[in-house]
C-alpha cells in the first residue's frame, strides 16, 4: 500500500491533523514502528519501539534507523499546526544528524520542533533519546517543505 494525497482528507483544521492521518497509513512509517505520541503547532513527539531486527550488531540499533527517525520527526513538526496547503505534498529538503551515543535494547523517543517557519519551507530541530533512560542520543536539523 502507498499514501497518496487523494487518501488523505485536506479538510481539517491543519497540518497537524494531516499528520494524524499520513502516519498510520505511511508504509514506512509502519515498517519502522514509529508511533506519534504527541503533536502540537511545531512540535511533535514520537517512539520507535525497541526490535531485533532494526539492531546493526548485536542489540546496537541501526544508525539509519536514527536518521530515518530523524527525518520522520522533521517532516511531522514542519507540518504541525500549519495551514494545510493547496497541494499534499512535502519534502525533506536538507536532514544533518550528529550521533552522540549507540543506542542499545531501547526504543528511541523522538522530540521536533519547529525553529522557523517561511511560506513554504521549515527549519526543525530533532533531537533522538532513548525511550528509558532518557539519554541523548543523537541530533538533527532538518529542512522541510511543504506544499
Amino acid at each position: 500500500m502507498t499514501v497518496s494525497p487523494d487518501q488523505l482528507n485536506p479538510d481539517v483544521a491543519d497540518g497537524s491533523e494531516i499528520m494524524k492521518q499520513f502516519l498510520p497509513a505511511s508504509p514506512f512509517v509502519a515498517l519502522l514502528g514509529v508511533r506519534l505520541e504527541e503533536i502540537s503547532d511545531g512540535a511533535a513527539t514520537l517512539l520507535v519501539p525497541y526490535r531485533p531486527d532494526l539492531t546493526t550488531v548485536g542489540t546496537m540499533v541501526h544508525g539509519g534507523l536514527i536518521g530515518a527517525a530523524a527525518d520522520i520527526g522533521v517532516m511531522v513538526a514542519a507540518w504541525a499546526g500549519r495551514p494545510v496547503p493547496d497541494q499534499l505534498r512535502g519534502v525533506t529538503a536538507s536532514l544533518s544528524i550528529n550521533f552522540i551515543a549507540p543506542l542499545v535494547e531501547d526504543g528511541l523517543r523522538v522530540r521536533a520542533h519547529r525553529l522557523s517557519t517561511g511560506r513554504k519551507t521549515s527549519h526543525v530541530r530533532c533531537d533522538m533519546y532513548s525511550e528509558t533512560a532518557d539519554a541523548l542520543v543523537a541530533s538533527a536539523t532538518g529542512t522541510y517543505q511543504v506544499g
